[in-house]
């Protein structure tokens, strides 16, 4: 009588470890299923919205046609230092804005947001002034390397 316990008390303990190795595994491989998805539905701390974005291009682009206005209506010929770095500066953020917008999937193209050249068809006395200053700024560089080369 003890022999025809014991067996089926055996057969359960087994059959009890089973059950509790395969219900960690489970509740170990559902924990790892959702902390992957947690990653990919939460965005990272240092993502900026749409919002932001479009707003700091709307600024920098806002900083370059008051530039070009301000051209247009003095009639000048050369930019200064700081309109130079204005321009580097804007140039430099709106093309971040822009690489922004298009990893975060809100890039909409044209006709209602415009890449860094399709705005400066737009500035063409900015591009021509600017161009112009570069162009002196690499003479005056290849000067200053010649002289420095011939003794």
């Amino acid at each position: 009588m003890d022999n025809f316990l014991l067996l089926p008390v055996m057969v359960m303990f087994i059959l009890l470890a089973v059950f509790l190795i395969f219900y960690f595994q489970a509740q170990q491989n559902f924990k790892e299923i959702s902390d992957k998805l947690e990653a990919m539905q939460l965005p990272s701390g240092n993502a900026r919205s749409t919002e932001s974005f479009k707003r700091e291009l709307a600024l920098q682009h806002d900083v370059l046609v008051v530039l070009e206005a301000n051209i247009s209506i003095n009639k000048r010929e050369s930019l200064t230092e700081d309109e130079l770095q204005a321009f580097d500066v804007a140039r430099a953020r709106i093309n971040a804005c822009i690489s922004g917008l298009k990893a975060n999937g809100d890039w909409l193209g044209l006709p209602f947001d415009y890449e860094w050249a399709e705005m400066l068809d737009r500035l063409p006395n900015v591009l021509l002034l600017y161009r112009k200053a570069e162009a002196e700024k690499k003479a005056l560089a290849m000067e200053a390397a010649e002289s420095n080369d011939s003794p």
